[in-house]
């Protein structure tokens, strides 16, 4: 449908000038039919615009109501400083748990330290009474003997 449309320099003849008038006109009315004849062509989309709309309506209703939520209205600031108290707080419960460990394994030691201390004084006098009976006896031995000789009848 597109033409170019060539210019010839002016004349005088009047017919020719009607011609070339006649040839740009009967263009005009081919370029404006065609136009038209496209316009009819172009399909309806209304339906579909619709449908467009009624979908981005229900995205945004649904994007309001996540912007509602409250985690949505937290800040990287507020973010930072709540993981920062989280951990202190977590932190101090950290250190009672250790605390209360470290009491419970001292007293438990204790335990076993006391027990090693009896048995090693239960062991102490067994050896001290094991002693001073072997003393008495050889004591006694020496008393006897002592005895004897002194008892003896002189001979």
């Amino acid at each position: 449908m597109t033409q170019k449309i060539t210019r010839t320099p002016p004349t005088n003849d009047a017919a020719t000038a009607f011609e070339d008038l006649r040839k740009e006109i009967s263009l005009q009315r081919a370029a404006i039919e065609g136009l038209t004849a496209a316009k009819d062509k172009i399909p309806d989309y209304s339906e579909t615009l619709r449908d467009t709309a009624q979908r981005l309506g229900q995205i945004e209703k649904r994007l309001e109501s996540i912007d509602q939520r409250p985690a949505m209205q937290l800040t990287p600031l507020t973010l930072a400083a709540e993981s920062f108290e989280a951990s202190r707080s977590f932190g101090a419960e950290d250190r009672k748990s250790l605390g209360e460990a470290r009491a419970a394994l001292a007293r438990e030691l204790g335990r076993v330290e006391g027990m090693i201390k009896q048995r090693r004084s239960t062991s102490e006098q067994e050896w001290w009474v094991a002693w001073a009976a072997t003393g008495g006896v050889l004591c006694g031995l020496f008393l006897g003997l002592l005895g004897a000789a002194v008892w003896t009848p002189a001979g």
